[in-house]
């Protein structure tokens, strides 16, 4: 089974999209921080991993340079309120971007297009 970790200092849009990413078949999970997310990734830990920009202990952006220097095989999907950080994210190695607020529908059309689920 895939696997999802969704890193958002908003509870109620860690829940939804955590829930959202298990009925799609991926065994998901959420954390609140940079710190508790590091903890939790290995190189070979997660299929897709969903990165708030804004999180209490630094930028979405930290994290993003934690799994490249790592080597991480997992997809990066930026999710954040701040559209004009999408070129930004993707230049610094992020997979996706989706802009808060967002739909379950394209949450699916993201993960189609990385080929985490068919």
């Amino acid at each position: 089974m895939k696997k999802a970790l969704v890193v958002d200092d908003e509870l109620d849009i860690c829940r939804l999209l955590t829930l959202h990413l298990k009925s799609l078949g991926l065994n998901a999970e959420y954390v609140s921080s940079i710190g508790e997310a590091k903890a939790k990734i290995s190189p070979t830990g997660y299929d897709v991993i969903f990165v708030d920009l804004n999180l209490p202990d630094g930028s979405g952006f930290d994290l993003l340079e934690s799994l490249n220097n790592i080597n991480s095989d997992s997809r990066v999907v930026v999710i954040s309120a701040y559209d004009v950080e999408r070129r930004k994210a993707l230049e610094c190695g992020a997979d996706g971007f989706i802009p808060k607020p967002f739909s379950k529908r394209t949450i699916e059309l993201v993960l189609n297009n990385l080929q985490v689920i068919n």
